[in-house]
């Protein structure tokens, strides 16, 4: 039986500056996200969106109180546990990337020997004291991996989340200072934008997957941020960065990242319809959750085969 992948969305921007990421989830729906999976012969439930608390501005359009961002992650978390539970596959849909501390501490908490695979133009390794701009879903890979605020930190009651060497970055080219500190401190391992292009994308993922299996990783969560793509050809993201993949290499990754380790979740952050243009950014995270989760499902019984010397019907 194919898997069933529940469709989780995430409406908020909660995160930080600039807005537009929570409509991605509406536009990822609207393009025909459902029939696509379907398509490939999945079985897909929508649980709806996380509710999400007010941004209330009032002079101050950044980052949002960590309350409230703890709030929706929790919210995320219960909709990603429920569908754990019932042995589904989350499809989590952004919204800033904040939202994958909800998403990935629920698959630490459902899924033993968790692995988080993170694609994104930059590393979300900063911390309050390294944060250039205070945004918290620059944060949120930090989060996971036990550095930042505690309120997040702790959110799932225990920290970290998931431990650093189980954590590969790929596609980064856009890395702060005291992020790139933060993560030799914290020995994560980063497959950079260079590597990609120098190695390629199968020997990049190949040892990805290896570093991965070599810490007992046995179940992968994988959270894929949009602005991995290249902003000239791919607009549709909250912070762009120069330079990037195309489409066809983005589902190549999503594609690579479950052959050897099940993939037990799925992230797709910061889809930013108002600056998509003609649509070239969904199109791409169209085609990388169809090349993620595509696997899973179970080929349907061709027809009966005709045997030799069977005799034919006709």
């Amino acid at each position: 039986m194919s898997a069933t992948i529940a469709i989780i969305g995430v409406p908020s921007s909660l995160g930080g500056l600039p807005l537009g990421a929570e409509n991605g989830p509406d536009r990822l729906r609207e393009e025909g996200l459902i029939p696509r999976l379907r398509g490939v012969g999945l079985e897909v439930m929508d649980l709806g969106d996380v509710p999400v608390p007010a941004r209330r501005i009032r002079g101050n359009p950044g980052p949002a109180p960590l309350a409230r961002i703890a709030t929706i992650d929790r919210w995320v978390a219960k909709h990603c546990w429920r569908a754990h539970a019932e042995g589904m596959i989350p499809l989590v849909l952004g919204g800033d990337h904040s939202l994958a501390i909800g998403s990935i501490g629920a698959s630490a908490q459902s899924v033993p020997g968790l692995g988080v695979i993170w694609v994104d133009a930059h590393p979300d390794f900063n911390t309050p004291d390294t944060t250039p701009s205070g945004n918290v879903h620059g944060m949120a890979l930090a989060i996971v991996a036990g550095y930042g605020p505690t309120p997040l930190v702790r959110l799932q009651g225990f920290a970290p989340i998931v431990h650093p060497e189980r954590i590969v970055i790929v596609g980064a080219r856009s890395i702060d200072a005291g992020e790139a500190e933060n993560l030799r401190a914290a020995g994560v391992r980063v497959y950079d934008a260079e590597h990609l292009e120098r190695y390629g994308i199968q020997a990049t993922m190949q040892e990805a997957t290896e570093y991965l299996v070599s810490h007992d990783v046995r179940a992968l969560h994988l959270s894929l941020d949009l602005d991995v793509l290249d902003p000239t050809s791919y607009p549709g993201v909250s912070t762009p960065a120069k330079g990037g993949i195309t489409a066809d290499q983005l589902g190549e990754i999503a594609a690579a990242a479950g052959s050897t380790i099940p993939l037990v979740a799925l992230d797709l952050a910061e889809m930013t319809p108002s600056e998509d243009g003609e649509g070239a950014t969904v199109k791409a995270a169209l085609l990388a959750a169809e090349k993620a989760l595509g696997p899973l499902a179970v080929p349907k019984p061709a027809g009966r085969l005709h045997h030799p010397g069977q005799r034919s019907a006709a």
